[in-house]
């Protein structure tokens, strides 16, 4: 009897660890991005006395990115205990030292440094929540695509309007990435197979097309109608229609009936939570200046926070206060140090993490997307001096604009070709090296893979047959005897 209760038994030791308040506001600020951050930013505002937008406006040495390159911190040290930790029933606190501390400095967070034109926008529409870039992302692995593709693609996602349109030419992508426009309207094309239908059309005429030829329509009304007759459907002219398609008057009216039925803004299906939808403005901004790369904090829309001067001015004569006053300005007090501290530390992390991926990506943004190269959570974590959690957080969500346009800091992590010099190179950029080989051989006598190896090998990239041969696979490049005589 004993022994089976004793094997109905089982110890499990569990240890967790349990984050302080101070760790949890520390990570829930740095993970917001602008919107949300001026958004919480305004929540305090109304929930906590103790901290005042600063009307004044900041001054020309307050707005100097030095300031935030040198990572200087305001003195927001809590400087006292609550008695109740030291088991005492009074409520001894030296509210001196917090009036000291807090006239020592402004506690002015929100330098309005803007790094950039004020006349230019850098914002785009984009939903809050589920919006259908996300969408898109989530997609994007189900169409098979190879390492280049696949950065090119999450490219145009980027480009991605509201609307659920690309409204940049394949030339112009083209010529901002540095590769071939016929490449670009490729994977575009492979977009376009993603839900919503319709979805990364240039205009609405390529949109309906998309619509029209997945629901079966080809080289008939329908498709006339979107091809060459969309303007006199919006001024129903009908007849016109009839007249010069060569298509009868029961064809066309079908025909734009079933065109009514489709969608002519594919991204509006994935609203917001609100329904509402919000800018996405960047957090950094990456420029060159005088030959080098330069990346500057965006602040331009976060106002800028101080201690109310007037709670403290109302304490200094703590006899008079009641104990219940003090609690409530001291607790006030240290929420305001801490909100105050963290919105720094998070300027701090963003603008150092930024740092050391422009670092790394100075290639791409010189050269375009086939010059990105590998680059790892941890890599970043290593030269910014953080965890690789930090870095994460620091990234997820926030936007850089960059000479390549508006991206987000996580595009800018890749994979890596393992090499055999000691330095790793981006798959993305062997493969395009492979593809120019195979695009520059003798068509009566193609490069084999092992040719290839050795090609490579003059080139300082040092690969196994095996991962040439997985490369061009990736590639959709037949082998050498398939491609004899093509």
């Amino acid at each position: 009897m004993s022994n089976s209760v004793h094997l109905g038994l089982s110890q499990k030791l569990t240890q967790s660890l349990k984050m302080t308040p101070e760790m949890q506001l520390a990570i829930k600020i740095l993970q917001l991005n602008s919107i949300e951050l001026k958004n919480q930013i305004t929540e305090i505002l109304e929930t906590n006395p103790l901290i005042e937008l600063d009307e004044t406006k900041a001054s020309s040495e307050d707005m100097s990115i030095d300031k935030l390159t040198e990572g200087e911190k305001s003195p927001l040290q809590t400087s006292t205990q609550d008695s109740a930790e030291n088991g005492r029933e009074d409520f001894e606190v030296d509210w001196q030292k917090y009036i000291e501390d807090s006239e020592s400095s402004d506690f002015k967070v929100g330098s309005g440094v803007s790094g950039a034109d004020e006349e230019t926008s850098y914002e785009n529409y984009v939903s809050k929540k589920d919006n259908s870039r996300e969408h898109l992302l989530k997609q994007l692995p189900e169409l098979n695509l190879n390492t280049t593709e696949q950065k090119v693609g999450e490219y145009l996602i980027g480009l991605v309007d509201r609307n659920g349109y690309i409204r940049f030419t394949d030339a112009q992508i083209a010529d901002q990435l540095k590769i071939d426009g016929e490449f670009i309207g490729k994977v575009r094309k492979l977009l376009q197979e993603l839900e919503p239908v319709g979805v990364a059309a240039y205009d609405l005429r390529e949109c309906l097309l998309i619509q029209a030829l997945a629901d079966g329509y080809s080289n008939d009304a329908v498709t006339e109608v979107i091809n060459n007759y969309l303007e006199e459907v919006a001024n129903n002219k009908v007849l016109n229609i009839a007249k010069n398609s060569g298509y009868d008057i029961a064809d066309i009216q079908a025909a734009i009936e079933i065109i009514k039925g489709f969608n002519p803004k594919p991204g509006a299906a994935f609203p917001s939570v609100s329904g509402e939808e919000v800018y996405v403005t960047p957090e950094v901004f990456i420029e060159k200046v005088d030959g080098e790369y330069v990346v500057s904090l965006n602040e331009r829309d976060l106002p800028v926070l101080r201690i109310n001067n007037l709670y403290k001015e109302a304490i200094k004569n703590k006899d008079l206060a009641e104990k219940k006053t003090y609690e409530f300005i001291k607790a006030k007090l240290d929420a305001a140090q801490s909100f105050l501290k963290y919105i720094d530390k998070r300027k701090e992390t963003i603008l150092n993490v930024t740092k050391a991926i422009c670092e790394v990506q100075k290639d791409f943004f010189e050269y375009g997307i086939l010059h990105l190269k590998p680059l790892t959570l941890q890599d970043v974590a290593n030269k910014a001096g953080v965890h690789e959690s930090t870095v994460s957080r620091a990234t997820s969500g926030k936007f850089a604009q960059t000479p390549r346009g508006l991206l987000e800091l996580k595009f800018f992590f890749s994979g890596a070709a393992n090499t055999g010099d000691g330095e790793d190179v981006s798959t993305m950029a062997v493969k395009k090296r492979i593809q120019d080989l195979i695009k520059g051989e003798n068509p009566k006598k193609p490069l084999s893979d092992n040719s290839i190896v050795e090609l490579l090998k003059k080139d300082g990239i040092i690969l196994a047959r095996r991962t040439v041969a997985k490369y061009r696979d990736e590639l959709n490049i037949p082998g050498s005897s398939a491609r004899k005589g093509v």
